[in-house]
């Protein structure tokens, strides 16, 4: 494999391991709007496109919220223009600097700790969450091809994601009651 195809590559599975943040710092710019799903995607391609500016090894959250500021930004300013929010424009770059530095410092390590928490589950209780909520499958569809009831299927999810809630929780405090 060529140094651009691992590059690339490099890119890739960072951009992938972001993005549940990216989704929450867009999610939390932008709170109620339709528009998140449009914003996040508009980011993956942007990075995509700039990718070549970026240097392995530094800081690519810090990257990838910078790029994300900008596009919250826009759209912000085609909801003002469209007269849908009367925000002036010294509020927006204010909540975003704000937003970004909010979710570096806040987001990270409840994703650790959530990762940390996911090893922990049992293999087929950790399957059963990544096709879910990262495959982004039905319960249905996962109902089917486990031979299960869809029922039986939620039931499984809401006992795993208390499982996690609660790990999440506890090793939060942990990690509190040590700093």
């Amino acid at each position: 494999m060529g140094e651009t195809e691992q590059f690339d590559e490099s890119v890739v599975k960072l951009v992938a391991e972001h993005q549940s943040v990216l989704r929450g710092f867009v999610m939390a710019m932008m709170p109620g709007s339709a528009e998140v799903d449009d914003v996040v995607q508009e980011v993956n391609v942007l990075i995509w496109r700039k990718r070549h500016e970026f240097t392995l090894g530094t800081d690519f959250k810090a990257w990838l919220l910078t790029v994300a500021k900008f596009q919250v930004r826009n759209a912000w300013r085609k909801q003002r223009n469209r007269r849908e929010s009367p925000v002036p424009e010294e509020v927006i770059d204010l909540l975003l600097d704000q937003g970004i530095e909010s979710a570096t410092r806040h987001v990270r390590p409840r994703h650790e700790v959530l990762w940390e928490c996911l090893e922990r589950l049992r293999p087929t209780d950790r399957g059963l969450i990544l096709r879910r909520y990262f495959d982004d499958r039905k319960v249905r569809d996962l109902a089917a091809e486990l031979g299960r009831s869809a029922d039986s299927v939620k039931m499984s999810l809401h006992r795993i994601r208390s499982l996690l809630a609660m790990c999440v929780r506890r090793r939060l405090n942990l990690r509190e009651g040590l700093s």
